[in-house]
């Protein structure tokens, strides 16, 4: 990382994050007790869905500021 860089880290694009979350939810949740109860399943999975929601309105104000 450049230390002298005044705009700081750059931002990671929306849909890089987005696969970064898919990635995770196939690593961890598919074959796991979550996944053997219908009703935990679609609890998590609107979880999942309503973070990457929340992340890339946030990635895109940060990115806007």
């Amino acid at each position: 990382m450049d230390t002298n860089d005044p705009e700081g880290p750059t931002p990671a694009a929306p849909h890089a994050i987005e696969a970064m979350i898919e990635r995770w939810w196939a690593d961890h949740f598919p074959g796991s007790p979550v996944a053997q109860v219908t009703q935990a399943w679609n609890h998590a999975f609107a979880a999942k869905e309503e973070l990457k929601r929340r992340l890339a309105k946030f990635t895109s104000k940060t990115v806007r500021q």
